[in-house]
């Protein structure tokens, strides 16, 4: 139903308006009938009207000046419709540059009454579409953004335009939900299962009414998944009242899994401060979905604890197996074990720690080669740690352990396997902005400069120059669509220091100069 005001001095108008036709069967609810503009004003300011009839002439504050009064100030968004009995032209010049609605000449016909209610109904369907286009449009804009901040492979424009959003709030945390493929209920068809998962995001976009944004559609961070993502944050938390954040987590997983009537996975990243560090908190969860699938016989929490056991020595050990010391993976090794075996941490927050360790090691090893047998990997290497935190062994058998495995690493390295070339890939990216040369890229990923020149045209089919500037000229032509930028601002924030060279090679690979790139877009 859409609320009507009706507004006028005389009584007689107001009670003969509100009778004269069956406002209900028109789709209208008369949500008020006041004598004067200042409890219009009031009402305005109090509900949301769509429709207002006001008479023009009344003491004190005219229709006209009430009119003026709620446009100038944004005080609503209601039509109007100007009632007189006095047929002059100045009044109805001056009702339309206020853009009003319509103007009506009293006595008031059923047939012009029924005329404006159309007219007012088919605009307001119009606009509420709008709106809903405008929506849909502002969230997935907003989704393109905020995935690649999730990968960790954002740029300075993605990170401006969430921030529009989400303002300069710290404390945010990436929650995914996503369906319980291992349930029996959900041997599916693929078709099945993407009608669930978007049942599923569509009942997360009502938990957040005002903020639907911040629910992404299928973000997928995982392959083949039936995600959605939500991005948490402090102020979030301000809804649940005075509930601590573990409270106020469980609180948003249960109406998660409360929203449908299918098995959901919910689980929620770590905390970070910053919007820009939230792919850390991603990471996370793909950890918790990592162990899971992996059936490594462990239960992962899908609320983590802040406090990791010594996250600091594991994280000094990880450095040190992917660096190959072999002394410090020694001293780090006996420095974990006897941290886990001091008594004074459960079992729950010891396997925390060791899965985390297991992640970070399975990590380097697909960083090096995307062929890695990760399952294979995985278990080889939990089997074993698991076994050997003990107390008796002083971190011996764990260093043996990595040890080994540090070794193996440097063997993915020496073999030059496809995996380094998807890291130099992802790594101009990510830092295209920056002076990025094959020589600093070889040093950095143990591989001669020349080598790795060759091996990036065989497997890319172009010069890693001409890949890097394809990258950025790609990254030049979104911030044109996106941002009002001006063009040598643009090329300087995609790493061109020359801007006639930056426009040289805007034409080449689009065919077009950026100016009138942009004005054909726009």
């Amino acid at each position: 139903m859409l609320k009507v005001l009706l507004v006028d001095d005389e009584p007689f108008i107001l009670e003969g308006l509100s009778v004269l036709i069956d406002w209900n069967k028109e789709g209208f609810e008369i949500a008020g009938k006041v004598s004067n503009a200042f409890d219009a004003l009031k009402v305005l300011q109090s509900e949301d009207i769509d429709l207002v009839f006001t008479d023009i002439k009344m003491p004190e504050m005219t229709g006209l000046e009430l009119v003026e009064k709620v446009y100038k100030e944004k005080l609503s968004q209601a039509y109007f419709v100007m009632l007189s009995g006095y047929n002059d032209f100045l009044y109805v010049r001056t009702a339309l540059q206020n853009e009003c609605m319509d103007y009506i000449l009293k006595p008031i016909s059923q047939d012009e009454l029924l005329k404006v209610l159309d007219k007012v109904r088919k605009q307001c369907s119009i606009n509420s579409k709008k709106r809903m286009d405008d929506s849909i449009m502002e969230r997935e804009v907003f989704a393109k953004n905020m995935i690649r901040i999730c990968r960790g492979r954002y740029r300075k424009d993605n990170v401006e335009y969430v921030r529009r959003y989400l303002g300069d709030g710290k404390g945010f945390r990436y929650i995914s939900a996503t369906l319980d493929e291992w349930d029996e209920a959900l041997r599916l068809t693929e078709d099945k299962k993407r009608q669930m998962q978007k049942e599923l995001y569509q009942k997360c976009l009502l938990l957040f009414p005002e903020k639907e944004y911040l629910c992404m559609l299928d973000p997928t961070l995982r392959e083949q998944s039936y995600d959605v993502g939500i991005i948490y944050s402090e102020e979030m938390a301000k809804k649940y009242g005075r509930l601590t954040e573990q409270e106020c987590l469980e609180t948003l997983r249960d109406k998660i899994r409360a929203a449908v009537d299918f098995p959901v996975i919910v689980i929620v990243g770590s905390r970070v401060e910053n919007i820009e560090d939230i792919s850390d908190s991603c990471k996370t969860t793909l950890l918790a979905y990592s162990i899971r699938n992996f059936g490594a016989g462990q239960s992962a929490s899908d609320i983590p604890d802040d406090k990791p056991v010594n996250k600091q020595i594991i994280d000094s050990l990880i450095q040190a197996v992917k660096v190959n010391d072999k002394e410090k993976i020694q001293n780090e090794s006996a420095g974990l074990v006897n941290e886990m075996t001091s008594g004074q941490y459960d079992a729950r927050m010891i396997n925390m720690g060791i899965n985390y360790l297991m992640f970070e090691l399975l990590h380097m090893a697909t960083e090096q080669d995307d062929n890695v047998n990760q399952r294979e990997v995985f278990h080889a290497i939990n089997a074993n740690a698991l076994s050997h935190i003990d107390s008796e062994g002083g971190g011996e058998k764990l260093t043996e352990i990595l040890v080994e495995y540090a070794d193996y690493l440097v063997q993915l390295r020496t073999n030059k396997s496809p995996g380094i070339l998807s890291q130099v890939e992802q790594d101009m990216r990510k830092n295209y902005r920056e002076n990025l040369t094959l020589k600093d890229l070889g040093k950095k990923y143990y591989v001669n400069a020349a080598y790795l020149g060759q091996s990036f045209k065989k497997q890319y089919g172009e010069s890693f120059k001409d890949y890097l500037n394809r990258i950025r000229i790609d990254a030049a032509s979104d911030m044109l669509m996106y941002s009002d930028k001006k063009i040598y601002e643009i090329a300087e924030e995609v790493g061109y220091k020359d801007l006639d060279y930056f426009i040289n090679k805007f034409i080449a690979l689009k065919g077009c100069t950026p100016a009138k790139f942009r004005k054909q877009i726009k």
